[in-house]
């Protein structure tokens, strides 16, 4: 059951992400130094459409992962906790923005989900945080310059 859900899933990934493709088309795409009204759409629709043809390759490759039940990201019994987990997550992440500022924030949110719901090693849960925080802060405010609210506390 689990297989034939992934499959359709990634069926229905791969159409949005068509649709959005072809849609993004319709937009100036523009260049990276100055992107026009389709370039991030199309960028990401591209993504889309790879990663669902990645998870429709995987739905056929996988067979004994379905058949040991370990296919289930948490069980049934933790879903409603981890869910709510998340949730406080993204309102803590919302509300410490302006006082920690963009970076710090995002570094905190990521590190939380990797090591305390991902349950990753805090080593690993660190890098990833890290790296995701760096990236971020250079496409949204170096790369993009969007404006973020000035932090409180400044670091």
């Amino acid at each position: 059951m689990s297989k034939k859900i992934d499959l359709i899933s990634s069926l229905i990934l791969f159409f949005l992400g068509l649709v959005i493709f072809l849609k993004s088309l319709t937009y100036p795409i523009g260049s990276f130094r100055s992107p026009g009204g389709g370039l991030f759409p199309l960028l990401g629709s591209l993504c889309l459409i790879t990663l669902s043809i990645i998870m429709g390759i995987q739905t056929f490759l996988r067979t004994e992962e379905l058949k040991s039940g370990k296919d289930h990201f948490f069980s049934s019994k933790e879903a409603p906790k981890r869910i709510f987990l998340g949730f406080l997550a993204l309102v803590g992440f919302r509300y410490l923005l302006p006082i920690v500022g963009f970076g710090p924030a995002t570094f905190l949110f990521i590190f939380y989900l990797t090591k305390f719901l991902g349950n990753y090693n805090w080593k690993i849960s660190s890098i990833f945080a890290g790296s995701t925080a760096i990236c971020a802060y250079y496409l949204f405010q170096v790369w993009l310059r969007i404006p973020m609210p000035p932090a409180i506390l400044k670091f």
